[in-house]
Parts: C-alpha cells; sequence; structure tokens
C-alpha cells in the first residue's frame, strides 16, 4: 500500500470514531436533558398533587363529620339527598385527582430517575391515588349498603315509604401502582 492510502485509511478511521462519539455525546446529552425535563415535571406537578390530595382529605372528612354522621335509620329518606349531592362533589374531587394522577404517571412512567426524592414522589401518588379511589368506593359501597337495608325493611314492613336511589358511579376499586393489591380497599 502506499503512503496515501494508509494515510486517508487511518484519517477515514479516524473520522469514523469521532462521528461515532459526537452521536454517542449528543444522544447522552438529549437523554440528560430528557430526563431533567421529567424530573422537574414530576416535581411540579407532585406539589400540585400533595395539594389536591389534602383538599379530597378534607372533603372526605368533611363528609364523614357533617353528612355521614346525619345519616340516621329512621330518616335516611330525608336526609339521602344531601348525602347523593355531597357524593357527587366528592366524586368530582377524585376526577380532579385523576387527571392530575394521569400526568404524574406520565412522567414518572417506568423509569428510575437518578434523585432518590422523584423515585419516592412517583411511589408516594401512586398508592396514595390508589388509596383515594378505593376509600371513595369503600363509601360508596357502605352508603348503597345502607340504602339496600333501609329499602328492604320498607318493603318487609309496608311503611309505604318509596324506595331511595343509590349512588350510581362508573368508577371501580384499582390496583395503580399494579402491585396486585388494592390498597385502601375493604370487604364489607
Amino acid at each position: 500500500m502506499t503512503k496515501q492510502v494508509k494515510i486517508l485509511f487511518v484519517l477515514g478511521i479516524f473520522l469514523i470514531i469521532a462521528g461515532l462519539i459526537t452521536n454517542f455525546t449528543m444522544s447522552f446529552s438529549a437523554d440528560k436533558e430528557e430526563v431533567s425535563k421529567r424530573m422537574k415535571e414530576v416535581n411540579e406537578t407532585y406539589k400540585v398533587f400533595k395539594r389536591e390530595a389534602s383538599n379530597f382529605s378534607s372533603t372526605r372528612d368533611n363528609l364523614y363529620d357533617n353528612v355521614f354522621a346525619e345519616l340516621y335509620f329512621e330518616t335516611l329518606n330525608l336526609s339521602i339527598n344531601n348525602c347523593l349531592i355531597e357524593l357527587e362533589k366528592y366524586e368530582q374531587k377524585l376526577d380532579e385527582m385523576e387527571e392530575i394522577a394521569e400526568k404524574l404517571k406520565a412522567s414518572c412512567g417506568d423509569i428510575y430517575f437518578p434523585e432518590s426524592d422523584i423515585n419516592t414522589k412517583c411511589k408516594t401518588y401512586a398508592l396514595s391515588y390508589e388509596e383515594m379511589v378505593n376509600y371513595f368506593m369503600n363509601d360508596i359501597v357502605q352508603v348503597n349498603q345502607n340504602i339496600e337495608e333501609y329499602n328492604k325493611y320498607n318493603v318487609e314492613n309496608n311503611t309505604g315509604i318509596p324506595p331511595i336511589q343509590k349512588y350510581n358511579t362508573t368508577k371501580n376499586y384499582i390496583d395503580f401502582n399494579k402491585d396486585k393489591k388494592y390498597a385502601g380497599k375493604e370487604d364489607f
């Protein structure tokens, strides 16, 4: 081989290696930027999630203190309308939580982030959201069971009181974090 061919050959190999290194560096930089962006999204969305989770909890506490506490078997037909209205508000809070949880799910994905704080937030929101939905379902099941018992009692004793309509929802118990456990679900 001539000296020129050897120089061109070495130069070609050098350019190929330089191209591969540049490509790798650019890909690594882009991945790093994407991870950084997703960590920022998780942080910001988690702040909203945390605030709304507190609002959801307050709504549930209010429901127990001011609505469920006033539901007596003897006067259920008189107080049930207020209960059903408050349950709708309760479900609306849960719907708001669902939107935020979906944003976090998209940001967290199946990624292990370099900051443990972000990984903790991803695990925490998923468990918290699952518990919220399942607590909601527990409450609905309990109210509907009370309504069933009330309606059954009135039919059996011919009281003439018309049956009360149950609360209808399209929601169901969930395993949001897919750990094969339904956090917050109770068996009645």
